[in-house]
């Protein structure tokens, strides 16, 4: 409860009465506090996800005030062609944001250099498959290599799409193919990172 204090003496306390406030007496004058209101209002959902501190008037917003994310960016930075369970995790947390938004997801596969993937077939085939299997119906894939660092693609994959969401497993951070300070920096819209 916050209090207001001042130190200029009032004569009456019928005027702080008619505002809902009630004056306790103090030593130097009088504290105010104001008194709780009498009907409490129901409790809103609590929010799940953490969002970055700009931009913030260019997330979309619903009619209710609800965010709204029309655009995913699901991120795989993973050779292996089958998925680590991050990917997993990452690619079914897309898909159930898509389906519960009725988004479109953007599927950015990075290949970092260094590494090999035997078979980029069998990776593509398997995030498509674990996306329909999910019921995620709109998506596309989009593979690049690296030129820059990976952040920084996310960055600007995720601009050029006007994305709402980007979503990416800690595992890229955990190993090194991503920098989670320069995501904070060149991606402009919330970021959920999955262990």
């Amino acid at each position: 409860m916050a209090t207001l204090r001042c130190s200029l003496p009032v004569n009456t306390t019928a005027h702080l009465r008619k505002r809902g406030c009630r004056a306790v007496s103090a030593s130097r004058g009088i504290c105010v506090r104001a008194s709780a209101p009498e009907q409490v209002s129901p409790l809103r959902e609590p929010l799940t996800l953490v969002t970055p501190r700009r931009n913030v008037m260019s997330w979309p917003l619903q009619a209710s005030g609800e965010l709204q994310y029309n655009r995913l960016l699901l991120t795989i930075l993973d050779a292996n062609p089958f998925l680590s369970d991050g990917s997993r995790t990452a690619v079914a947390t897309a898909a159930l944001l898509a389906k519960q938004y009725r988004s479109k997801v953007t599927v950015l596969v990075v290949d970092e250099p260094g590494t090999e993937n035997t078979d980029p077939t069998r990776r593509l085939e398997s995030i498509s498959w674990h996306l329909k299997d999910r019921g995620c119906e709109d998506f596309e894939v989009v593979e690049r290599a690296i030129t820059s660092p990976a952040s920084v693609l996310v960055g600007d994959v995720a601009d050029e799409i006007s994305a709402d969401m980007v979503v990416l497993s800690s595992e890229a951070v955990h190993a090194k193919h991503v920098d989670a300070n320069q995501l904070a920096e060149f991606v402009s819209c919330p970021v959920l990172l999955l262990p």
